[in-house]
């Protein structure tokens, strides 16, 4: 027969100090007794499910969140660029830049001013 071996050190039986945060903390062997049943294996996975999906549409969210905001930023730009343009405009239209514009063609501004012209109705009888 086969002899035991004995060693000089006491085995030590695991204590709750030796016992990792997380098996504090999720312990679950209480409820279960022991083992995990199936029912539950089930409703975890379409807990985990329903959170994924959830966390799949709050990221649409925020993208789109973001686009809507990138779109706005750009509309200010055009926008600010069309109040500039059309400043511009009103600014080169005016008699006095028409004035300049117009010495390059050898053109004067006319001093007199213009003359209306009316004509008497004719009575019809």
């Amino acid at each position: 027969m086969a002899s035991t071996v004995k060693t000089d050190k006491p085995q030590k039986e695991p204590s709750a100090k030796t016992e990792g945060l997380m098996d504090m903390l999720f312990n679950i062997d209480a409820l279960t007794g022991g083992e995990m049943p199936m029912g539950f294996l089930k409703q975890m996975i379409f807990i985990t499910g329903l959170i994924m999906v959830y966390i799949y549409y709050t990221m649409i969210a925020e993208s789109r969140i973001h686009q809507i905001e990138d779109t706005k930023q750009k509309l200010e730009e055009i926008r600010a660029d069309y109040t500039t343009q059309k400043s511009e405009y009103m600014k080169v239209g005016k008699q006095s830049y028409l004035a300049l514009s117009m010495k390059r063609y050898g053109l004067n501004v006319s001093l007199t001013p213009p003359i209306k012209v009316v004509s008497d109705p004719i009575k019809e009888d």
